[in-house]
């Protein structure tokens, strides 16, 4: 076994991924439903991350895992993407809301509560919404492979529909699919085109920060959390999710033609991942 997860690492994360993830949600979702939401889907939420642990100690061993952990708690980054995560993040979300005819028209304004209460709420997504348990292996683990392999673009492509494809089963959950689109083509053709916008965007700042999957964290929490902040600013455009994607597909644009579709990567050195002990395949 340990064989095989050597030899083909990439393949090995993304079966263990999806199996942990899609079996727990169709046996404890689906075949026998657990009374509580967070108990029937947190679980599940863990495949990335076990597959990334099992991958890179099975790859690495414990050098290799303590580099992993290193990187999940790199917080000595450029002021400006602590910026971008908890500032340009929500403003680009609330903007693009903002545009959507009537939204401006149902505007409600947060009370002081409310406001105390965003700082508990960004921390509960971050923690049961899926950017820690998801970032340390898409961008951790599966990025530096995927852009070393292909190109930082195809990669950030690639693992994007992989990341739509991952989070399927997740359509049975009536919560879930009405804020995501709904269980229609046009609804899961939304989604995949907003997790390959984020991914672009995601790898760009995951290259500029030196490989800081705690940055990745960050951001991918700012997403979540900014779906939720511009349904109660706009009730009128809840569960807009078109306006959006637009927003950061333009700025994906952007990013991919002023950095000539690098995205920030420098081919010339080790991608973050790489370890003495072995290539990064």
């Amino acid at each position: 076994m340990i064989a095989l997860l050597r030899r083909q690492p990439l393949v090995s994360y993304f079966v263990i991924a999806f199996a942990w993830t899609w079996a727990f949600v169709i046996v404890f979702l689906i075949l026998f439903p657990l009374p509580d939401v967070i108990v029937r889907t947190t679980p599940g939420d863990f495949g990335p991350l076990i597959g990334a642990v099992v991958v890179t100690a099975a790859v690495a061993g414990r050098s290799g895992l303590r580099q992993f952990l290193k990187r999940m708690i790199q917080w000595r980054v450029g002021l400006i993407w602590y910026g971008f995560a908890f500032l340009g993040v929500p403003l680009l979300y609330i903007a693009s809301i903002a545009l959507v005819p009537g939204a401006l028209g149902s505007f409600k304004a947060p009370d002081v509560g409310a406001v105390l209460l965003y700082p508990v709420l960004y921390i509960v997504l971050m923690c049961l919404g899926g950017p820690l348990t998801e970032e340390p292996g898409w961008r951790g683990f599966a990025l530096p492979r995927l852009q070393q392999r292909w190109s930082p673009l195809v990669g950030s492509i690639i693992l994007g529909l992989l990341w739509a494809a991952w989070h399927l089963p997740n359509y049975f959950r009536p919560d879930w699919s009405t804020v995501n689109g709904g269980v229609s083509f046009s609804g899961i053709a939304v989604f995949a085109a907003a997790t390959v916008t984020f991914s672009v965007v995601l790898t760009w700042v995951y290259n500029h920060t030196g490989g800081s999957i705690l940055m990745a964290i960050l951001v991918h929490a700012s997403i979540n959390f900014s779906q939720g902040l511009t349904g109660d600013l706009f009730p009128a455009a809840k569960d807009n999710e078109v306006a959006p994607v637009i927003a950061f597909a333009v700025l994906a644009v952007v990013i991919v033609v002023t950095t000539r579709g690098r995205l920030g990567y420098r081919g010339s050195e080790p991608a973050p991942t790489a370890q003495p002990a072995y290539s990064v395949p």
